[in-house]
């Protein structure tokens, strides 16, 4: 949580009242929730030098664009001096605040009932609405333009020994293979990059999304293999699949039916969602592990097994669980 000259400069640019402010979460953001009126609201407040709110804009910028296009996402709204961000310090501390009107609805296991084709269409439905409309999206200044995807920084030295090293050589093929695709207009733009079942809530059947602060130029495909292995991370298990490799592969053929209906993709990048959704899988751990001290006991049950499964699908030749599928 943070300090009332914080918060005060935000409420002071957004106009709410401090007061009504309710602690939601501390990640990589810190978020909290207000009423003001009738309306629900998100206060975001992101730890970021203050050149950094270039990029936020460009966030926020392209999500009212959407919104305006009939997407349905937390619209950021402005502050009173008709900005999408206001920069709070106090002494060594800076802050970019911006500020969404809430969603309605649930999350998808909120109830069992909605994890199926009726979702999965509509999930793919919003995201090939998203991608027709990029392409379209011209960001006017370029100095608010979103960063372009590249291959990640590795900077933790316990992460280029033993099994970490087998998993880094595995995503530095993939990075390679993926740095030769093509970044043509219709296959190539602005992603949301995080699309996945946490990300938005439904209402009535509609999803409503959020969360692009990850959000960055990249093919559109690789959106697909993002929402994809998320799907099968905390989705594969509702029902009696006999394997991973089965429910994603069901669960493609519904997202893309849905895709289709507002974006065209050609085949061959169809078939690369696998490759994605391996690159999903892999750069997964470099995440978690960004700062992890290289003491095994500080990984727990669940990240020591994944670990050793991975690699040994890995150093067998097999693809990930979930990716072995032929779309």
């Amino acid at each position: 949580m943070l300090g009332n000259e914080i918060l005060s400069q935000a409420a002071n640019s957004f106009g709410f009242d401090t007061n009504s402010l309710k602690f939601v979460s501390n990640s990589c953001n810190v978020v909290y929730r207000f009423n003001k009126g009738d309306k629900e609201y998100f206060l975001r407040l992101s730890e970021k030098p203050v050149e950094f709110e270039f990029n936020i804009k460009a966030e926020v910028h392209w999500v009212r664009y959407l919104v305006e296009r009939g997407i349905h996402a937390s619209l950021p709204i402005q502050t009173f001096e008709g900005e999408l961000t206001a920069v709070c310090k106090h002494y060594e501390k800076c802050y970019i605040a911006t500020v969404f009107e809430g969603a309605p609805g649930i999350f998808f296991d909120s109830n069992p009932e909605l994890w199926g084709p009726s979702l999965f269409k509509t999930w793919g439905e919003t995201m090939g609405a998203m991608h027709r409309l990029t392409k379209s999206y011209d960001p006017g200044d370029l100095k608010y333009k979103r960063m372009e995807w590249d291959v990640a920084e590795i900077n933790n030295p316990h992460l280029h020994f033993g099994n970490y090293q087998v998993l880094l050589n595995k995503l530095r093929t993939i990075e390679t293979e993926m740095k030769n695709l093509p970044k043509g207009k219709e296959s190539y733009g602005l992603i949301h990059y995080d699309f996945h079942p946490y990300n938005f809530l439904i209402d009535q059947g509609e999803i409503t999304v959020f969360d692009f602060d990850d959000s960055l130029y990249g093919w559109f495909a690789l959106d697909i293999g993002i929402a994809a292995t998320h799907a099968v991370w905390w989705g594969s298990h509702f029902k009696a699949w006999r394997s991973k490799d089965e429910f994603a592969k069901h669960f493609l053929n519904e997202f893309l039916e849905g895709y289709i209906k507002q974006n065209n993709i050609e085949q061959e990048w169809i078939q690369r969602i696998p490759l994605f959704m391996e690159y999903r899988n892999i750069s997964s751990f470099f995440w978690w592990l960004t700062n992890w001290d290289g003491n095994e006991e500080n990984l727990n049950d669940s990240q020591k097994n994944a670990i050793i499964e991975t690699v040994n699908r890995i150093e067998s030749g097999k693809l990930l669980d979930g990716c072995d599928i032929q779309l």
